[in-house]
């Protein structure tokens, strides 16, 4: 099998159709009303920040003139000089301004995202199961109620930790090349598609009890597959309300990915998967 980014970006829109079916409805409606209802609170508590943000940056972006009529000859200079500096600078204050903005949106779309993740989590493993027997006829092996809630949270932590570690070096790195401008845009750009890949591809291999360090074999197998379907999915999550209904529709395409693409032979269904991918 070839590795195409095409093949992540058609397995996301295939999830997308999915829901649409009676047998995946139930599994839905949960995480999506976990979804809207933590959208709505962050969406309140960001709001709540937009009054002092906006104070920010009208100084950092001000055209006050400065009265040196009551100065002392030495202030007023100094007063002029650091009027002139940040007339002359004018270009980084605004520079500083969209970092900032960035950073709040930023900020604000990460928290949403690891919170629905961390509470869906469960509701995310059964929906995932749903579609791996909706696509192979097969169920991924049965377990406890209270021990599978116990793991999907687990392993949400799990990734948490992966990402934030090496979210922290490949910032580092941006921050050293960030002269260059395109070194980390793109840099940024793929790690963000490794994440979403990563996060949603991770639900039916966890559901089969593998480890994960093997969900990172699996990915990187394809790996252009994987960013495909990754920056597709992180794209997505950029549209504000289409991120309410992102995580089911990334779910059940990481499912349609792994079955239909990333699956090595020996695995359960890994046939119906090749003769399908041979017809496609």
């Amino acid at each position: 099998m070839t590795s195409n980014p095409s093949h992540g970006l058609d397995a996301l829109v295939r999830g997308a159709r999915l829901l649409t079916r009676r047998e995946l409805r139930p599994f839905i409606i949960v995480p999506l009303l976990i979804n809207l209802v933590l959208f709505i609170a962050l969406t309140v508590l960001m709001f709540s920040q937009i009054g002092g943000l906006a104070d920010y940056l009208g100084s950092l972006l001000s055209h006050t003139p400065v009265n040196t009529e009551e100065m002392s000859w030495w202030r007023a200079f100094m007063a002029k000089s650091a009027a002139w500096a940040a007339e002359a600078f004018q270009w980084l204050a605004w520079l500083i301004a969209i970092a900032v903005v960035l950073l709040f949106l930023f900020v604000y779309g990460y928290a949403f995202g690891i919170i629905t993740n961390i509470i869906a989590a469960p509701f995310n493993g059964f929906l995932a199961e749903k579609v791996e027997e909706l696509l192979t006829g097969r169920a991924p092996p049965a377990e406890p109620l209270a021990a599978m809630v116990w793991r999907t949270v687990g392993r949400e932590l799990r990734k948490l930790m992966y990402f934030i570690g090496w979210g922290i070096v490949i910032f580092v790195i941006a921050i050293l090349t960030s002269w260059t401008v395109f070194i980390p845009a793109v840099l940024g750009g793929l790690w963000g598609a490794w994440c979403m890949a990563i996060q949603y591809v991770d639900y039916p291999l966890d559901n089969h009890q593998r480890p994960f360090d093997e969900l990172k074999s699996v990915l990187r197998r394809r790996k252009f597959t994987s960013l495909g379907f990754g920056g597709a999915v992180m794209l997505a999550k950029m549209v504000p309300i289409l991120n309410i209904f992102v995580m089911p529709a990334a779910v059940a395409g990481g499912t349609v990915l792994w079955v239909e693409r990333l699956r090595i032979e020996g695995d359960p269904g890994t046939d119906k998967a090749l003769e399908q991918d041979s017809q496609g």
